[in-house]
């Protein structure tokens, strides 16, 4: 079977996966090309590069950044779950180019179906954004403006997006051998060298410091240097403090009730298997809220980072669904043991119920805990209105309640199907 064939064969082996990745790819480029004819819009005000005088330029390079991480991501989680697959392929006789070749058709064919869905989208939401824009600002210009640099820009950052993840991929199939493929399914990116060890009361106290900080503010740019010492101690507290609390826990008061012992060691895994995405969402949710706080003096400015900060957090959100997905359909043969050993359709809910509020309770609380003071020192100063207040926390909110309820459908779906007919 030639290698063309069997890869078309793969993606639609694999259709949800795809088509998770296919979702993340078509945000990513609905949101690009949004944002790159938004201030390449000669009528919006906006300017970038040299002839920005505002803080454009830098959220401009910001949430573009985010959003190709989002996608590396997003293709991380394909194909290091496709270990099994790529071993026996490797195991028939095929070199590690025809490897990459096949991984390359698949990645390709999703993106090829996204980008021109993506575009095409894209423009259909130009009248929107700029009637949103007229309804705020005096943008005198035409609703379906599109500007000649829009598509250049934005074919410039997804060949990018395109190249990296072939040579990510590539990567992947060289360094990988059949045996760890197999069984431990490595990711792509297995760099990084340990840091200087700080103890679990350190990275506590960097976690509260900021929130006392917070309170002393007087100018708006404090905000966001104050934020980002913070979240040394906000990613302490995922690496270390959470993990250890967990273990304790298990160890001392959940010996005795195998319902919180085994929801959460899940949740233990998820917190290490997810770091870094994790760290990035936090990092967006933090900075994003300081940078609409600090631009408010300049509304359009502040109005792109209010619709950066959107973007950003929907993306965020189905790739953390994206990658939870992975994950459940590895624990499909934990549930049929735990089936086996005796535990009902109403524990495994628990389990799910009680990881899942764990896991997006992380999520959600840590960046709150920061953007609810801030929010709050401003409203009693009377510098922002209680509806901006509110917008933003819903914004922060919406999508992850959105993606926490994904999360539990497709949790469900992996229960034993001996199991559902119990109910």
């Amino acid at each position: 079977m030639g290698i063309f064939k069997l890869s078309l064969i793969s993606l639609k082996k694999d259709m949800s996966k795809s088509i998770f990745y296919f979702l993340t790819f078509l945000l990513t480029t609905i949101f690009i090309f949004s944002f790159f004819n938004l201030t390449f819009n000669p009528y919006s005000g906006i300017h970038l590069g040299k002839d920005d005088t505002t803080f454009v330029t830098p959220i401009a390079v910001f949430v573009i950044v985010i959003a190709m991480l989002c996608v590396f991501l997003a293709n991380n989680f394909y194909v290091s779950n496709k270990g099994k697959e790529i071993s026996i392929i490797l195991m028939s006789g095929a070199s590690i180019y025809q490897l990459g070749f096949y991984l390359f058709l698949q990645v390709f064919t999703i993106m090829l179906c996204a980008i021109p869905l993506g575009l095409v989208l894209g423009y259909l939401l130009i009248p929107t954004i700029n009637s949103l824009f007229m309804m705020t600002f005096k943008y005198n210009g035409q609703l379906f403006y599109l500007s000649s640099q829009t598509f250049p820009a934005t074919f410039m950052i997804l060949a990018f997006e395109v190249m990296w993840c072939s040579m990510l991929n590539l990567g992947y199939c060289v360094r990988s051998t059949i045996n760890s493929m197999i069984h431990d399914k490595n990711k792509i990116d297995l760099s990084g060298l340990k840091g200087p060890q700080i103890t679990s009361k350190v990275f506590i106290i960097l976690y509260f410091v900021p929130m006392v900080l917070f309170l002393f503010v007087k100018d708006s740019t404090s905000y966001m240097f104050i934020a980002l010492f913070g979240l040394i101690g906000i990613s302490g507290l995922i690496k270390k403090v959470l993990p250890e609390y967990i273990r304790k826990r298990q160890k001392n008061q959940s010996l005795e009730n195998s319902v919180d012992l085994i929801a959460y060691g899940f949740f233990h895994s998820d917190l290490q298997k997810i770091f870094s995405l994790l760290l990035i969402s936090l990092l967006s949710s933090v900075l994003l809220t300081c940078i609409t706080v600090y631009t408010l003096k300049q509304p359009l400015v502040s109005m792109v980072a209010l619709m950066s900060y959107v973007s950003v957090m929907i993306l965020m959100a189905l790739t953390i669904v994206f990658k939870i997905g992975m994950e459940l359909y590895k624990r499909k043969g934990n549930f049929e043991n735990l089936c086996c050993l005796g535990f009902s359709i109403e524990q495994l809910k628990k389990i799910i119920k009680k990881e899942m509020i764990c896991f997006y309770g992380v999520i959600l609380l840590l960046p709150l805990s920061y953007q609810i003071i801030i929010l709050c020192n401003l409203l009693i100063k009377a510098k922002i209105t209680f509806y901006l207040f509110l917008i933003i926390l819903l914004i922060q909110i919406v999508p992850l309640l959105i993606s926490y309820l994904l999360s539990i459908k497709l949790y469900k779906s992996i229960l034993p199907t001996s199991i559902i007919m119990e109910k």
